[in-house]
């Protein structure tokens, strides 16, 4: 009997959520690097240091494409789950509100809104103490641009979308977190393209900040 060796948790090695940014893998490899690196002294680790360059190399070019969908398979959702009711996810802010001050205006970035809000993510996440050893399923419906199935977007005459190309629609987003990334004031970036369904649909955002909040 053949038995396939499963490949490592990369994202678990980097301490990081899946569908993290480029630019933090890139921040968070060049930290752990300094502290694992064999040349120091007090913290220095060559097996752990292998570890991290490991998974600096598969995150950080195109192969992650790839192991990102081997990822969703495997290890995206552990043995035990809790998934929280909508209740205990909280949007920050009302959008009304942030309409009405002009923060959603095209062109209005996310650093704007954080000098007039005090607030730097987009969703509160609220877990309870009793949850943390368990992985922490959280689905946050957002909205969608599903390309024409029929034209792909390129017929202005096509019958099946009126010659807009896409249709607007929501979709579940599911992020799943670790008991080791359950922090309390935690806040993660995750970039949407990485839990895209298919190529098809496209979310509204690209990216998402998600704070962590243990009660």
């Amino acid at each position: 009997m053949n038995i396939k060796k499963l490949p490592p948790d990369y994202y678990k090695i980097l301490n990081l959520p899946f569908g993290s940014p480029g630019e933090l893998i890139k921040k968070t490899y060049r930290d752990l690097a300094k502290i694992y690196h064999p040349d120091n002294k007090e913290t220095g680790d060559k097996k752990r240091f292998q570890e991290i360059n490991a998974a600096y190399r598969m995150l950080s070019g195109n192969i992650r494409n790839n192991y990102d969908l081997i990822y969703k398979k495997i290890f995206y959702i552990g043995k035990e789950t809790i998934t929280l009711p909508p209740a205990r996810i909280l949007y920050t802010g009302s959008l009304g509100d942030l309409a009405k001050k002009g923060l959603l205006k095209i062109g209005y970035r996310t650093k704007d809104r954080k000098k007039w809000t005090g607030v730097n993510h987009d969703l509160d996440i609220l877990v309870k103490k009793s949850e943390r050893e368990k992985t922490v399923i959280v689905k946050i419906p957002l909205t969608v641009r599903i390309l024409c199935p029929s034209c792909l977007g390129s017929n202005i005459f096509c019958e099946s979308c009126d010659g807009i190309g896409t249709y607007k629609s929501t979709r579940q987003l599911k992020l799943s977190f670790s008991p080791d990334l359950l922090i309390q004031d935690k806040i993660y970036e995750l970039e949407l393209s990485r839990f895209r369904p298919d190529r098809f649909i496209h979310f509204k955002k690209t990216r998402i900040k998600v704070k962590i909040n243990i009660f």
